[in-house]
């Protein structure tokens, strides 16, 4: 499932132009011992906890892992997130799983998941450090890892033009590969990507189909769904 049709709707302006998520919440559950994951996922699944915390407080409850010895319970407000770890603290128990629970909150200028008590950011100078440093972030894993994390592309109808404006992008000092009516240039972060996608727009063809991908490790936010009979 994608991360839109993961996150309820409904934003919060934090400042003037700037839109943040408050519907974002996570339940970290961490297995004491992580060959018991199945088993905790099965118990999950079948006790409804998606269900029963609805019933409580309206929204959605998604539960999903990430492969080790994590749960992660997604909802839609702090209070169903705290009710959500309730419901499975009480059930792990009664099998005799031991863990351990955290509760955070998805900040989406940052893109990343913050403890519950720190805040979204309220004004647009808390918005612009959020997004000054998940950049400075994206370029320092882009330059560690020796590979960009984003990437523009360029379709081009046909094989001259794609060679001629590789070689004008190079010549301009970008990092450009060309496979014949295609080219991808290199940015270290999301900023970057934005602005080298519209000077490339400039000079391309008219009718060049321009892309931006982000083609980095995933987002924490990725949701892995188990729960049989979630409606979702």
């Amino acid at each position: 499932m994608t991360e839109d049709d993961s996150r309820a709707a409904g934003t919060a302006n934090a400042a003037e132009g700037a839109a943040t998520d408050a519907n974002d919440w996570r339940v970290t559950v961490s297995l004491h011992a992580g060959h018991e994951t199945g088993n905790a996922i099965r118990h999950v699944s079948s006790h409804r906890v998606e269900e029963e915390v609805h019933a409580r407080l309206g929204g959605r409850v998604v539960v999903g892992t990430d492969g080790g010895n994590e749960l992660f319970l997604y909802t839609h407000t702090r209070d169903a997130a705290a009710a959500a770890q309730q419901s499975v603290s009480d059930l792990l128990a009664t099998h005799g799983l031991g863990a351990d629970y955290t509760v955070e909150r998805w900040h989406p200028v940052a893109e990343e998941w913050e403890a519950a008590d720190v805040p979204l950011p309220s004004t647009q100078a808390e918005v612009k450090a959020e997004h000054d440093e998940l950049d400075a972030e994206e370029t320092s894993e882009s330059m560690s890892g020796g590979v960009a994390l984003f990437e523009i592309r360029v379709q081009v109808p046909a094989h001259r033009e794609a060679v001629a404006l590789a070689a004008q992008l190079e010549g301009e000092g970008y990092s450009v590969v060309r496979r014949w009516r295609f080219l991808v240039v290199g940015a270290n972060n999301q900023d970057q990507a934005a602005e080298f996608a519209a000077a490339i727009r400039q000079e391309a063809p008219a009718d060049a189909v321009i892309t931006t991908v982000q083609v980095g490790p995933d987002r924490p936010y990725t949701v892995f769904e188990l729960a049989a009979g979630s409606g979702l």
